[in-house]
This record gives C-alpha cells, structure tokens and sequence, in this order.
C-alpha cells in the first residue's frame, strides 16, 4: 500500500450505522478464501470494505467483483485496487442488487482478465463443476445488520454462483443451519436450506476485527441446490406468517389463514398431522405445504 493509502486508512473510522467490523487476521481471511475453489471466476465480493478479502484473492490471481456501497470505502478501494486489471467495484447496494445483472459477457464472448462471464457458460446450481470449467462465487464479511437481507438477495437472484461464503454473526449462522425441533429453527433455516446446502465451517472470534465486535462470528459455505421455481418473495411471507405461531398446532394456524373450503380439504387428506407446530415439519414440507394452498 502506498504512503498516501496508509495515511487515508489511518483516518478512516469505522461506521457503526453501517456495521463496519474489518477484518484483521491475516490467518483468518486465508481460510476463508481457501473455502473457494480455484476455478472460481469471477468471485462476486460483497462488502468489500478496507480490502482485506479483496487483497488476498488478488493475490491468488482471482478476478474480483468487489460490492461495496459506501462511498468513502468504495473511494478507497478503487484507490488501492483500481490499476489491477483483476479487480471491478460495483458501488450498489447488496440487498437489492439483482446478482444475475453481474454474469454478462463481454462484446467479444470470450473470458479475459476483467471480463464477467455469460450465464450461457455456467454450470447449473447443484451440478458438479468439471475440472477446469469456470464458474463465478460470492465471498463476503457480511454487515451484522442487513446479513439475512443479503443472503435473501442471493437466494432470489445469485444461485448461479457456487459456492457462496459468508460470514455471519454465530447465532445468525445457527439459525441458517438449524434442523426442525430446535429453538433455532424457523424462517430463514426453511428458505437457506431450500436453496442451498448451508455448512458452518469455522468460528471468528471478536479479536479478529477492528473494531472488535461483542460478539462471535461464523463462516457460513452455501452449495446451491436444484429447485422447483420457487416465488421466494410469496414463500418468505407465507413462512413469517406461519412461524410468527410457531407454538400453536397448524391446523388452528392455516384456519386463521385460509378459506373454510380449503382447510375442510386439508383436513380430508392431510399432507401431514395438522397437530404438528411449525419447527416440528422439514423445509421441503413446508415448501410443498405453501405450494398446496397457493393453488
């Protein structure tokens, strides 16, 4: 880094209202991106903040995105990064960019150093990608406060990228992770796992950001899966509704949020014992649940 990038990052102080928590820890930031396979082109960053992800999957030769949508950040990286043929920035927001905007070719069709490659070219979600065949994945130190917003984001629009690694507050991460039956379970444990195998790889601890947060952090690696077209937007509501009584059976549920004729057809052949409560039923009967009465 240069005298004047030093001096410019001496002065920054870090946003609260936007989450800014950098990391430091140089061994931390290697096993993050070592969760990316090395075929990945381009890595789509989110939060790019002072550029220490962003460094290191230079350094590895990767091509990089870099999402980050605060000027002053965005500022600075362009006046680290921007002569790396590697490097791009989107200064967008991340919990409503559509990620799919970001895989288009270049006028000449082929991949070259800055390019961002075609959809043609991508390897289906849940497909094994063959060695040597190139595919784009998102990587990120997700601000605590718009972290789910993000990971709705990708769901609705990113699952041509593979894999997604990103990091989460830990109790944000269990509830990703989470089973039917626990405490953790709920809305956005049924959408994750829906769309992607979700995996906690790895804790954080505070001490490894400045400044450090008063809480643990957890590294999160998502596989897209092959799903039904799914509205994610209607599921999402359809699933606040349902966990918002997440105590009651779900019969008294679905009759406080469906005609008398549809619950008399549930109750003639139910998909499952409607004394079930919401955190008892997996995310694929919840998904075929809303599907049913969406008809």
């Amino acid at each position: 880094m240069s005298g004047a990038g030093e001096a410019w990052l001496g002065q920054w102080i870090p946003s609260k209202a936007w989450g800014q928590n950098y990391l430091i820890n140089g061994g931390v930031i290697e096993k993050i991106v070592d969760l990316l396979p090395v075929q990945a082109r381009p890595v789509i960053e989110i939060g790019s903040g002072r550029g220490a992800l962003t460094n290191e999957l230079l350094a590895r030769r990767f091509e990089v995105i870099a999402i980050e949508p605060h000027r002053e950040s965005a500022a600075y990286l362009t006046h680290r990064f921007g002569e790396d043929p590697h490097f791009s920035l989107r200064e967008e927001d991340a919990t409503t960019l559509d990620f799919s905007s970001l895989l288009q070719a270049g006028e000449s069709g082929v991949l070259a150093p800055g390019d961002i490659m075609s959809p043609g070219v991508l390897t289906p979600p849940g497909v094994l990608t063959p060695p040597g065949v190139l595919t784009p994945a998102v990587i990120g130190n997700l601000p605590y406060c718009v972290a789910a917003r993000i990971l709705f984001a990708l769901i609705r629009t990113g699952r041509a990228c593979s894999p997604w690694v990103l990091m989460f507050q830990r109790e944000v991460a269990q509830r990703i992770v989470a089973g039917p039956h626990s405490r953790e379970y709920g809305l956005l444990s049924v959408v994750a796992q829906l769309a992607a195998g979700c995996t906690i790889c790895f804790h954080v601890s505070p001490g490894s950001f400045s400044p450090a947060p008063k809480i643990t952090s957890s590294v999160v690696r998502f596989e897209p899966l092959p799903t039904r077209n799914v509205d994610w937007n209607a599921l999402s509501v359809w699933l606040t509704r349902i966990f918002s009584m997440r105590r009651k059976q779900m019969g008294n549920i679905l009759t406080s949020m469906l005609p008398a004729d549809r619950i008399k057809a549930l109750r003639a052949a139910p998909p499952f014992s409607l004394q079930l409560r919401p955190e008892q039923l997996s995310p694929e009967v919840h998904l075929d649940l809303f599907e049913r009465c969406r008809v």
